[in-house]
């Protein structure tokens, strides 16, 4: 059984339920006559939290404080975590996750019964138990295919929804209505309205503090220090600030295809810095197959081919003796990616779209989603990081949690406060990067194959050099490997077997659709396609069938 926890609500009585074993990381699982409370998960504060109070453990501390001001400790709180609370004097259940949704929990008020679970099979297979049917939501599944992932609150099942990050749903267990409650708001963060010299200095105080709290959380935890490392910026900035916070790391870890960039630049890094590397090749993608395994774990909610090369690497991985992975998660985005222009603009389509062919679809339905938002990077923000490039952390946290400097809160809330202007085409990165991290630019930037050390670069070496590269051996030398870090497409034009598996496994699951002619259609002409994102994207939908229905 999956980890995590369960409520089930019913003629105003309440299971609840905890899945987890004593121990486990920063986990409590508190009963007593006034409430009962489960959090699940990883704490990077919790010894800050606990010193200074007249308590003996963090569990004090959370009785203490949550007798005091209820919810609002959520606040408080910082890292990878989700929970339930039964407050028994008010007969109200409160549901959560954290501020970036990592830690995701689902729930569904089904003829008159209240599910939550941190599981959406597990919330699914008790539904049926409870004699109820469930039904593919259509409109998800188009969001999958024209999107890769959901948006805001949708699961692949109808009334069925998904917390949003930093979100409580409050359940009165009288009447089953419930309400949500928003703890960390990033709509409504001002504007910065100091310096661009005085931000970068403050960013930098920010950026330190989160590394030095994960960091120092494996040193409370008795764990070794395990980076990941890239050819990107990000994570060799998150590396390069522990390594100056006087952290030694113990292992760094890049994947990807052998001889590509990440790997070249990844391990001249590690190299230099003496620091043990592991890496783990890519190559010839047998990995493509695990299609139900990360449907699974990405519970239908996102393209499955975004995180089966991180469970390929997590299965190859000899390091061990760790309980976090650093990573440098969303860096790139909140610093610029999410920026389409150097203003603040309403959201659109433009970065969110990946096969066009399915947006008629939706458009209605993402035209609703786009009036709830007037900044375009907070709708990206909060549906593609949180919905879309979070998937890796859920595979990786099948081992270890993942923990990234720029996804806390008081990272997340001064990158939104900086000017669209300052941030637009990485300006504002570069130049942090260049006052406080000087030795990150002495390598290059897999996404321009130039160090990054002067701002010309960038748009330089995105548009000329590194698309000179890919259309020297994609194109002339007919060497598609050598263009990414996981060229799936070369895999699967590769090897029979990945094509043979392929094709079994669509005609084994094609007949889950019959009820569904104009969508089973739809499916057939896009597995029919000779691109193998195209053909994944059925699959994508035949084992959430499988899964599900």
């Amino acid at each position: 059984m999956t980890q995590g926890f369960s409520a089930h609500i019913k003629n105003n009585q309440v299971d609840l339920k905890s899945f987890f074993p004593k121990n486990s990381f920063d986990s409590v699982l508190i009963q007593s006559p006034e409430f009962d409370i489960i959090i699940e998960g990883i704490i990077l504060n919790k010894k800050k939290l606990s010193e200074g109070i007249n308590v003996d453990d963090f569990q004090g501390f959370i009785i203490e404080n949550y007798d005091r001001s209820g919810w609002k400790i959520l606040q408080e709180l910082e890292g990878e975590f989700r929970g339930c609370i039964w407050d028994k004097r008010t007969n109200k259940v409160l549901a959560f996750t954290n501020p970036t949704s990592t830690q995701r929990v689902f729930y569904a008020k089904i003829n008159n019964e209240f599910f939550i679970d941190s599981d959406l099979v597990r919330l699914s297979q008790t539904i049926k138990n409870n004699g109820s049917s469930l039904q593919p939501d259509i409109t998800s599944l188009y969001q999958l295919l024209a999107i890769g992932n959901l948006l805001e609150d949708r699961t692949p099942i109808q009334n069925i929804y998904k917390i949003l990050d930093s979100e409580i749903v409050e359940i009165d267990c009288d009447s089953l209505n419930f309400k949500k409650i928003e703890y960390f708001d990033v709509n409504n963060i001002p504007y910065y309205n100091q310096s661009q010299n005085q931000a970068i200095d403050q960013i930098h105080e920010i950026f330190t503090e989160g590394v030095k709290m994960e960091y120092e959380k494996d040193l409370e935890l008795g764990g070794s220090h395990m980076a990941l490392l890239s050819g990107g910026l990000d994570s060799r900035m998150a590396m390069m600030y522990a390594v100056k916070n006087d952290f030694d790391i113990d292992c760094a870890l890049c994947f990807s295809q052998k001889g590509y960039f990440d790997e070249k630049i990844s391990r001249q890094i590690a190299s230099d810095y003496h620091i043990n590397y592991e890496f783990v090749a890519l190559d010839k993608g047998s990995f493509l197959k695990k299609i139900d395994e990360l449907t699974r774990i990405s519970e239908g909610t996102g393209l499955y081919t975004g995180g089966v090369h991180v469970s390929y690497a997590l299965d190859q991985l000899h390091f061990d003796g760790f309980s976090i992975f650093h990573g440098g998660a969303i860096g790139d985005g909140i610093l610029g990616g999410f920026n389409s222009e150097p203003r603040s603009k309403a959201p659109s389509q433009y970065k969110i779209i990946v096969n066009p062919s399915f947006l008629p679809k939706i458009q209605s339905d993402l035209d609703q989603v786009f009036k709830n938002y007037e900044r375009e990077e907070i709708f990206l923000l909060k549906n593609l990081a949180y919905n879309r490039t979070v998937l890796g952390a859920q595979v990786m946290q099948q081992k270890a949690y993942l923990i990234s400097p720029f996804m806390t809160k008081d990272f997340i809330k001064f990158s939104i406060s900086l000017p669209e202007s300052w941030k637009y085409k990485h300006q504002f990165y570069l130049q942090w990067l260049l006052k406080h991290c000087h030795e990150a630019s002495k390598y290059s930037w897999e996404r321009t194959l130039m160090k990054p050390d002067a701002q010309w670069k960038i748009p330089f070496g995105e548009k000329y050099l590194k698309g000179a590269y890919n259309a020297f051996y994609g194109k002339i030398l007919k060497k598609p490997e050598k263009t990414s870090m996981y060229p799936y497409q070369y895999y699967y034009d590769s090897d029979i077997t990945i094509q043979k598996y392929y094709q079994d496994y669509f005609d084994e699951n094609l007949d889950r659709l019959e009820g569904y002619p104009e969508l089973r259609k739809e499916m057939t002409m896009l597995f029919s396609s000779d691109l193998f994102y195209h053909k994944c994207q059925a699959i994508n939908i035949l084992s959430i069938f499988k899964l599900y229905f």
